[in-house]
């Protein structure tokens, strides 16, 4: 029953997601079929495009916490069925964990698309990359994805989801900047592992970047679990 409910509520989301992708490969094809004029190479401003979608995804599909939210609506405080959300016999633990398991799901839904649709379209990323090196730059989306993903996650357990879309936002952008502009320690470095160092470019894969971001991940969800058991809704 809280896969059914959390599947109704997200699956609008979903379809958005799926056809960003869409549009997202569109304009990526473009790209690829005219190489930026400066002479810098095609498949980063490729790989770059897909860490902005995968980001922006994270935060869309991580879901409201245990929060009922009309999907696409601005609403202020509880939904109509939060009380019966609440009111059904099972911990809140299990609230959360199937509301985040099914957000995570539908976010290696939207990577694998995207993966896909680029080795589809792209045959230049044929010649470059091997399939199994696709196949890790997926797995490379995905785990770095996890680590924003679970930010959105820990937003979304005292935030109207309005305000968590804004906060995801916001959340990111500091932590690209901080990537960025600051000296973090490469291993820390979500962006550079998705981009730059990620297999299709450095033909290698970030294992130190996978393991901070997952456990990254685990760390949120334990801060995200804490609040929602504490929290009077």
């Amino acid at each position: 029953m809280l896969w059914t409910k959390g599947w109704l509520e997200t699956r609008i989301r979903l379809a958005f997601a799926l056809g960003v992708v869409a549009l997202t490969l569109v304009f990526l094809y473009s790209l690829g079929l005219k190489p930026p004029a400066n002479g810098a190479q095609p498949m980063v401003g490729i790989v770059g495009i897909a860490t902005i979608f995968v980001a922006m995804m994270s935060g869309m599909l991580a879901g409201a916490g245990i929060n009922t939210q009309p999907s696409f609506q601005a609403t202020k405080g509880l939904h109509g069925s939060m009380l019966f959300t609440l009111s059904l016999p099972v911990s809140r633990f299990r609230l959360l964990a199937v509301r985040v398991s099914l957000g995570w799901l539908e976010l290696v839904l939207a990577i694998g698309t995207l993966c896909c649709g680029m080795w589809a379209v792209f045959p230049m990323l044929r010649a470059t990359a091997t399939a199994v090196e696709m196949l890790e730059y997926a797995a490379v989306l995905l785990a770095c994805a996890s680590g924003l993903h679970f930010i959105s996650v820990l937003l979304a357990t005292f935030l109207d989801d309005q305000w968590r879309m804004f906060g995801s936002i916001i959340s990111f952008g500091v932590v690209w900047w901080l990537c960025e502009h600051t000296p973090v320690p490469a291993f820390a470095n979500i962006f550079r592992a998705m981009t730059e160092g990620s297999p299709l470019i450095a033909h290698s894969i970030p294992w130190t970047t996978i393991a901070f971001s997952l456990s990254l991940a685990v760390v949120l969800f334990c801060v995200a679990l804490k609040v929602v058991r504490t929290r009077e809704y």
